[in-house]
């Protein structure tokens, strides 16, 4: 019997906390006009025509399988990026091309399966290559969603325009500590499991200075 009152109880509870979570609510045009353009903005500065490298510490976890750890090297100039994961994050040394392309990024991206290589760049930059002009923006709670496409990508936005959060069709959704040109902590959860990169340091990246070990040359 106090098991079942307990149990009653709890179900009672939970059940009041989901009633008075806040539903969507749609922005007016004026204030949808600051979201847009604070994403806008991220998004044109993310892939203006320049030229960096970043070294991340990585985690990765499948659903099944143990933690990896290790890390990750990108290169990126404004239409391509280049990574390299060291052993064992990646199982083993691996590296990988992206393109800005809606092509699925499959054995070449460093995230889990099912993403897009725009998708991967996009994760990795903070920001999608996605226009925001004319699409749904809504208030959550304290966040601000943006809906970026009609097969589920969206982003959400603190109140002061800072990306937190990328969602992905198929349910992987990647939370950001935002900060320019690169994210401090980027953490990736999809049907296969999770990962985790934190931003250990960036930099310009010279014309003359080659991908180390000619990474997916």
């Amino acid at each position: 019997m106090r098991r079942a009152a307990a149990f009653s109880l709890a179900l009672a509870i939970l059940g009041a906390a989901c009633a008075t979570a806040p539903p969507p609510a749609r922005l007016t045009a004026e204030e949808a006009s600051t979201v847009v353009n604070a994403w806008d903005a991220r998004r044109a500065a993310a892939y203006s025509p320049r030229r960096l490298k970043a070294l991340f510490k990585g985690e990765a976890a499948p659903k099944a399988g143990a933690t990896m750890r290790g890390y990750l090297t990108v290169f990126w100039d404004g239409t391509t990026l280049v990574w390299k994961a060291s052993a064992p994050l990646a199982g083993r040394g691996r590296d990988g091309r992206l393109a800005r392309s809606a092509e699925p990024a499959g054995e070449a991206s460093p995230f889990p399966a099912g993403l897009t290589s725009a998708d991967v760049v996009g994760a990795l930059l903070g920001v999608l290559d996605l226009p925001a002009a004319g699409r749904p923006v809504d208030r959550i709670g304290k966040e601000i969603r943006l809906t970026l496409d009609d097969a589920g990508r969206e982003a959400f936005l603190s109140p002061d325009g800072t990306v937190t959060a990328l969602a992905f069709p198929g349910g992987t959704r990647v939370t950001l500590e935002g900060a320019s040109p690169f994210p401090l902590r980027i953490s990736a959860k999809g049907p296969r499991g999770t990962a985790t990169l934190v931003l250990e340091s960036w930099a310009a990246w010279p014309v003359e200075e080659p991908v180390p070990g000619g990474a997916a040359s």
